[in-house]
């Protein structure tokens, strides 16, 4: 899929915009310091052709071919970056997880160097469920995380190694979506603070270049599963990239509001979802349609927070309620990262949060899907309103894929806030859980990202609306409770969540 406008602005965002706020005026809803719009400075970054990756082996140079073997970028908004002869080392899932005792760089310095990362988490290769999560990915198994420690760690370079089961997701959509514009937020070090080059590699490409050191890429992932495993060089081998870049800086919003509580104004619970989408294609033919709407994904969620914004304006809660809708998830959550990274209100003092992405048009349902089932208490509070008509939560049918953190809500969850992503089920009242997932497929593989997520008269909203009054019934008992939600324990932002209630 090639997008015209794909991941840029156009004048369908800022009609969407316009409309977001004003519902939100004539609601009565406040401003957040003073606007509905809250900006979200970006920068679009292009790999010009000329730019290159190698790897060398004892001056013996082996030239990637971009979209085939490799796909590469960076996130630091230059027009020129070099990297030069830096060592490879094996770092394994390259993950530091205190809390599963697991720390892949313990005790090497890759300051400078190029590191390469097996994808996904040691839960999944061994399924063993007291081995991180077993199959479910935790989030240190997302592609996210694992630049964004190799940043910390101070690495030059960093490589994923892309194999497709526990990736998720074919080489293609590597080759789609990390080729052409890359956006980025606009940092004030110009994304100095991340690694110079983020990419992946195909394993095959990488077990071809492995032959000359002597390893091969299933010993490296026999190694890793180890606790034992310590990150090592790959002696003899090394990165060199220049990248040539064309930056631009562009400037979205988020659009949000606040109802202000009337005993505890500075605790809030906080609804979300995204406004984004992915925009026109530029492969069509003349008279076909191009525009990718998103009606379901992300149309249906601004509509519930609307309904959300509706409801509360018509009554007081103790605690304030936040509205908040945000841009640029298609590319790569950048709206929820800026506001959780410049948040216009204290995060430690957001009770717990409900996101909503993506909610299919479906009857209704005996059942929910809690995406990232097991994460946090506000599970408990679903599973009790659930219970008093019958209903009960369905966990993720697919928690190997990782979907928990390739949403909105993960913006804030890295910093402690607890949020639950669930909407409609799978199980249906009229055909059961074979015409649920029949009905979850048929949109996946004819609609999702391409031009036939299009509204639809013929749309049976029930199972919306059922969604909308489950969580609307959870939502205000907190805003009008002493209820402080956490994580269950032993979940990965535990500690951050303990560490901000304490003020440290």
């Amino acid at each position: 899929m090639n997008l015209k406008a794909g991941r840029l602005e156009l004048a369908g965002g800022q009609l969407t915009k316009n409309f977001i706020s004003q519902t939100f005026q004539d609601l009565d809803l406040d401003p957040i310091n003073g606007s509905y719009f809250l900006d979200v400075p970006t920068s679009e970054i292009t790999l010009k052709d000329s730019s290159y990756l190698t790897l060398s082996f004892r001056g013996n140079d082996r030239k990637m071919k971009t979209g085939e073997e490799v796909v590469f970028w960076t996130k630091q908004a230059r027009d020129y970056r070099k990297i030069r002869d830096s060592e490879v080392v094996f770092v394994g899932y390259g993950i530091v997880a205190p809390e599963y005792n697991w720390n892949d760089y313990e005790g090497i310095d890759v300051k400078g160097k190029t590191v390469v990362i097996l994808v996904n988490d040691p839960g999944y290769a061994t399924g063993k469920l007291r081995l991180f999560n077993g199959k479910s990915m935790t989030y240190y198994g997302r592609w996210t995380y694992k630049f964004e420690e190799a940043a910390k760690q101070g690495a030059a370079a960093a490589i994923i190694v892309h194999e497709e089961a526990p990736a998720a997701y074919p080489w293609s959509v590597v080759e789609n979506s990390w080729q052409g514009p890359q956006l980025d937020l606009q940092r004030d070090d110009l994304g100095a603070d991340r690694v110079t080059l983020e990419g992946w590699i195909r394993h095959d490409t990488l077990n071809d270049v492995l032959g000359y050191t002597g390893f091969n890429y299933e010993a490296l992932k026999e190694i890793a599963l180890e606790k034992s495993f310590s990150a090592f060089p790959l002696r003899g081998l090394a990165l060199s990239s220049e990248m040539f870049n064309e930056v631009r800086y562009l400037q979205s919003h988020n659009i949000a509001a606040m109802k202000k509580g009337t005993v505890n104004p500075d605790e809030y619970v906080l609804f979300m979802a995204h406004w984004d989408h992915l925009g026109v294609l530029d492969n069509t033919k003349p008279g076909e349609d191009s525009i990718v709407n998103g009606a379901v994904d992300n149309a249906t969620g601004v509509a519930s927070i609307l309904e959300f914004a509706k409801r509360y304006s018509d009554i007081e809660t103790e605690r304030s309620i936040i509205f908040l809708t945000v841009t640029l998830e298609e590319s790569g959550l950048l709206g929820s990262e800026y506001f959780a990274k410049y948040p216009p209100i204290d995060l430690s003092q957001v009770v717990g949060g409900f996101n909503f992405d993506a909610i299919l048009p479906t009857g209704l349902t005996n059942d929910m899907v809690v995406v990232g089932y097991g994460a946090s208490e506000l599970e408990d509070l679903l599973e009790v309103e659930l219970g008093k008509n019958g209903r009960y939560i369905n966990p993720d049918p697919n928690p190997e894929k990782g979907y928990f953190y390739r949403s909105d809500h993960i913006s804030l969850a890295k910093r402690g806030v607890p949020m639950l992503y669930a909407d409609g089920g799978f199980d249906f009242v009229n055909g059961g859980r074979e015409a649920g997932f029949a009905f979850e497929e048929s949109y996946r593989l004819e609609a999702y990202h391409g031009v036939a997520d299009e509204y639809d008269a013929s749309w049976n909203l029930e199972g919306l609306n059922q969604s909308i009054d489950v969580i609307f019934n959870i939502s205000n008992e907190l805003a009008n409770s002493s209820q402080w939600p956490n994580w269950y324990e032993g979940n990965e932002f535990k500690a951050t969540r303990d560490a901000a209630r304490a003020g440290k």
